[in-house]
């Protein structure tokens, strides 16, 4: 005849094998929380990032159709123009911008917003309109413009891209935007 004392061994047991596959549940919907919102952060910076890369575009349409983009346009100083018509145009050195960060976010006066001057549309993802700045950078054989953009995606994402452009005509009369380089610039 067996002990008595066997007898609960069997609930402890399963109480304890419960109690881990309990833990393990709750440590795996943890980890699906954290891996969604990593997910949905992505997917923010993600759209963030193409609206800095639209507002690129935006600004190399402008300096395309060249509309706005002559010297005379350009502050003589470095900075940027804040008026209604020079807005987003500044003046920069091969070394450095004539921008402020405030005057990109739209802080304060100085960018111009997608679209102002192409007609074009903003994306529509719900955030701020992308922004952009124009800088003639004197020197060389060709002007080149540095042209820097702020992009907005949902839940405070915020993407700043820059590129180097020149006007470029060809065979044909007509003009065209070429991006001689680009990159993120740094996130504050």
């Amino acid at each position: 005849m067996a002990p008595l004392r066997q007898r609960g061994a069997t609930l402890v047991i399963s109480l304890v094998m419960l109690a881990v596959i309990l833990l393990l549940g709750t440590a795996a919907a943890s980890l699906l929380v954290l891996d969604e919102r990593a997910a949905r952060n992505h997917r923010a910076h993600q759209q963030a990032r193409l609206a800095a890369q639209a507002a690129l575009d935006d600004a190399c349409e402008e300096i395309r159709l060249g509309a706005r983009i002559d010297d005379a346009a350009f502050p003589r100083e470095e900075g940027c123009r804040t008026d209604a018509e020079g807005r987003g145009l500044c003046t920069g050195k091969p070394t450095h911008a004539g921008w402020r960060a405030a005057q990109l976010a739209g802080a304060e006066p100085g960018s111009a917003a997608y679209g102002d001057f192409t007609g074009a549309r903003p994306p529509g993802n719900g955030a701020a309109a992308p922004r952009y700045l124009i800088e003639r950078v004197p020197g060389g054989r060709e002007t080149l413009y540095r042209a820097s953009a702020i992009g907005f995606g949902p839940n405070a994402a915020v993407a700043r891209m820059q590129g180097v452009a020149v006007r470029r005509g060809d065979e044909a009369g007509s003009a065209r935007c070429v991006w001689l380089s680009w990159r993120a610039l740094s996130t504050h």
